[in-house]
Formats: structure tokens, sequence, C-alpha cells
């Protein structure tokens, strides 16, 4: 059986709506953080019951509420226009010229096709979205121009939100490239967060990609040059691993020294836990792996500039690293050598999709090369090496960074090089599965249910659009509950004639359940 026929028989065995999936995977990133922190007794026992009770204990914790930077407010109010969603799914952005060519134009005509998106008789969640344009060439010689495709997704939803595009009915292999993550840290939890970290903010309208468009620096930092990652560091790694784990299975090990705080930086991949001091000590924690849980099972401990001399290791029966706990029946080798960064981070981002995110790898719409030249943004830009790092990034978390790079929200650009022929025209198709804008189940929100899907029309666009239209399909299973389109299925109005003067559409809808 395919997959595809494997979810549409799950989804009619057990009728579990997509907008409570969403809402799981919306609320925080998937990533595999552990809490820095001195663990007690009592964090080890709340990893089991994750491991065992993880759906139930999901669902207790989700900040329903919107309060994971998602929110952008109740999710109740549209007085002014379109809804503010708990959950934005960002619009669908205009065709553009990486350089401005005043001797192209562009037609452009948008369709959502409400066909049941998830093959089922439950709901309709999604819309499929063709996005066509035609370029005309007003000049008397071929014009030989880039054209971009934008749209918001994560290196973690490509597989299932990455465009398709057409070049005169013929599909082309863009060249992909990320802009780095289109939201920012803020917002201490406070007494919520004993670790100090800041929250998640994700845009949560559409205006908020107008400002991250605004000067051009997002799209121009989206085609800068890689980090090279190119410092010499030495490497601490960890292996044959030995504990009692029959009689303490949350046996763990730490490492601890003191550096000079000026002179040495140190990243981290693997450890669960950490504790430090101003004066330069440090300590780092794992978890024996014992090849049932989900413990990690590459500790490497990397540093830059001066070498930490002299370490102390010591086991513990669980995670708590206190006086008392001690347990002098752990042990590991530790391997020290020395190597250049790029080659570190590239085994490790293998490593980090050979253990988690299903365990399978890269996806193959991802190059090594890709990832890892984003991963070095990055730490560049939030990370251990930027000017103004992240706090939940300060203490070189690299697994957390590269999985959080994976899921994290931001605005992709599919290039590709086309040749439009003197005064002549080419069309170009853009063809995406668009999932909605969405309030999350279990709240007093009166947007429960209501699916919002946006488009703008100049926002990151160089080109100038001679006209634009928009069409609906297959709307018997929905009902349009808010738009500024001027759609009316029930009088055969399904196409209609925009403004490109007006910088954004909205489409609200429900759908009727079969």
């Amino acid at each position: 059986m395919s997959m595809k026929r494997e979810v549409k028989l799950f989804d009619a065995i057990t009728g579990i709506r997509d907008d409570l999936i969403e809402q799981a995977q919306d609320a925080m990133p998937k990533t595999n953080r552990i809490k820095r922190q001195k663990w007690s007794a009592i964090a080890a026992c709340v990893i089991l019951v994750v491991g065992i009770g993880g759906i139930m204990l999901w669902q207790n914790i989700l900040p329903f509420g919107g309060s994971d930077g998602n929110a952008g407010s109740s999710g109740n109010g549209h007085e002014k226009g379109s809804t503010v969603f708990m959950s934005y799914a960002g619009p669908v952005f205009p065709l553009t010229l990486l350089e401005k060519d005043s001797q192209v134009t562009a037609e452009r005509n948008i369709t959502y096709d409400f066909s049941l998106a998830n093959e089922d008789s439950l709901r309709v969640w999604g819309a499929e979205v063709q996005d066509n344009y035609i370029l005309t060439n007003h000049s008397k010689e071929a014009r030989k121009v880039n054209i971009l495709y934008s749209f918001a997704s994560s290196f973690s939803e490509l597989q299932n939100e990455q465009p398709t595009i057409t070049v005169d009915g013929k599909t082309v292999q863009p060249t992909l490239y990320p802009g780095g993550y289109s939201g920012e840290f803020t917002g201490i939890y406070g007494e919520n967060n004993p670790d100090g970290s800041e929250n998640y903010k994700h845009l949560d309208s559409w205006e908020g990609y107008k400002n991250l468009l605004a000067d051009g620096s997002y799209q121009e930092n989206a085609f800068s040059p890689y980090p090279e990652l190119d410092q010499r560091v030495i490497v601490y790694e960890f292996s044959d691993y030995k504990a009692p784990l029959e009689e303490y299975q949350a046996a763990t090990e730490a490492i601890s020294f003191t550096i000079d705080p000026t002179k040495t930086t140190i990243l981290e991949y693997g450890f669960e836990g950490m504790s430090w001091d101003e004066k330069g000590y440090r300590e780092y924690s794992y978890f024996i792996p014992d090849g049932i849980t989900m413990h990690a099972k590459t500790h490497l401990l990397i540093v830059l500039g001066d070498d930490i001399g002299d370490y102390s290791l010591q086991g513990y029966k669980s995670g708590s690293t206190e006086p008392g706990n001690e347990l002098d029946t752990v042990s590991s080798t530790v391997t020290r050598y020395e190597g250049v960064l790029s080659d570190i981070v590239n085994r490790l981002i293998d490593d980090y999709f050979s253990q988690y995110d299903g365990g399978i790898g890269l996806p193959k719409e991802i190059s090594k090369e890709l990832y890892f030249g984003a991963t070095g943004k990055f730490l560049y830009e939030h990370g251990t090496f930027a000017r103004k790092p992240a706090n939940r990034y300060q203490d070189g978390r690299l697994m957390d960074i590269i999985s959080e790079v994976n899921v994290l929200k931001q605005i992709f650009y599919l290039e590709v090089p086309v040749i439009i022929p003197a005064d002549g025209q080419i069309t170009v198709n853009a063809n995406l599965h668009k999932r909605p804008s969405f309030d999350f189940a279990c709240t007093d929100s009166k947007n429960v249910g209501v699916q919002g899907y946006d488009m703008v029309t100049q926002l990151g666009s160089s080109l100038y659009f001679k006209s634009v239209t928009a069409e609906v399909t297959n709307t018997k299973n929905i009902e349009i509950i808010r738009q500024n389109f001027g759609f009316d299925p029930s009088a055969g109005i399904t196409k209609v004639t925009l403004d490109p003067a007006i910088e954004h559409y909205y489409l609200e809808i429900k759908a009727v359940e079969q």
C-alpha cells in the first residue's frame, strides 16, 4: 500500500482533523531540546513520562491560548479586515526577478482549488494553488533574466510545501535558497522557563512579512555566501560507554573543567545538562545511551581558542549531578583530536538526521551543502558567533541549532534562469499545496474551524503587473466566511479581477462536513 493510501485510510478511520495535527506542529518547534539546568530525579521522571505517554502530556502542555509566539491575538477579531489567526501560514507571494528589468511585465492568475485536499470525505484542509504568470518582453532583444518564486515554509515541510515550477509547460529544477529564520527570539518565560531562554516569535500576519521584506536585506541575505566555518578546533569525543543500566536506567556521566571565557569558546553536541559560573567553571552531562530511549548517542565538546586543560569525569545514578548521587561504575573513553569546524558540523548534521527526524537522513529536496550553509548562517545570525546571540544558544548547543534550522519558519526562494524572446512571452506556473492559517482547537475562539488564505500582489516583487485575476474551484465542499476578493460561488462568480494596487487579499473558509 502506498504512503498516500495509508494516510487516506488512517484519516478515514480516525477522523482526526488536520487542524489538531497542525496545532501540535505549530505550537512549538520539534526539537529534542532538554532544558539546561541541573537535573533532579523529578525531571528525569518527567522525561520517562513523555517517552511513555507523550501524546497525553503534549496535549496538556501545549499553549492553546496562543502563548507560543504564533498568536497575534485571540483570533476572534476581524473588524478591520482579515482575521489575525493564532497559527499563521504566510501569504502566497508574487513572482519576482533577481534583478529588476523594466522591459519585462507580468500578468498573474491565481487559483485556489478546494477539491478535498486530503482525499477523504471528512473535510477540506488546505488548498491546491496554481499561481500562473505570463511574462512579456517589450524590447527588441531577447532578455535573459532569473525569475524568483518565494514561499513561506521550513526545511522540515519542504517535501509537502515546495512549489513545482513549470516554464512554457515544462517542469524545471530551480535552485533553492533559504532566507533564514523569519521570526525572532523574544519574551523571557521567566518563572515558567528556569533557563531563561527566549520564546519563538513567528510572524503572525502579512504585515509581519511586509516589514521583514521592506528594505530588501532579507532577500539579499538569502543569496549571500555561506560562512566557511574554517576555524581550527579541538574536539573531545566520548565513546565506549559503560554503566549498570539494569539498575540505574538514567545513569549519567559529567565532565567538568575551568576555562578563561575570554580565551575559550565551547560548542557542544549531545549533552543534556550544563552548569557553569562566571569564573569559568563548566560542567556538561549526558545520559548513558541505552539503545532504547531517545538519549543522544553522540557526545562531542568542541573547543575554539585555548584548550580546556585538565578535566574530571564523574558518573551519577541519575541526571542529577548533586553530591551524594555519584556512581563510580559509570565510565567512557574520551578521545581528543583536532580538526576544522566545517568538517565537524557536516558530520554532526549527518548524525542528527540519522538519529532523529525519522532517522532517514536529509530529504531528497535538500542538499547537504544547502543545509550546512543554512546552519552556518544560523550560527552567525543567532548562535555562538552572532554579535548578540540568542540566550538559548549562548552555551553552544549545536544539536539544538541543527534541529531548529530544520523546523523554524522562513522564506525560501526558487531561482530559475529563463530567456524571454524579443517582443515575446513565456508562461511560468507555480503549483503548490497551501496549508491554511487557523485558530487552535480547544480555545474559546469563534474562528475555530475557519481556514485563512492570504495572497499579496506586490510584496517582495520588482515586476510591474499589468493585470491580476483570481479563481476558486471545487467550492461545493466549502463555505466562504470572509474575503475581499469578491467571489460569490452561489451566483456563479468564481473568477474575479483584482486591483494590483491593493497589497493584500484574503479568503477565509469553512469546510462543509460530509
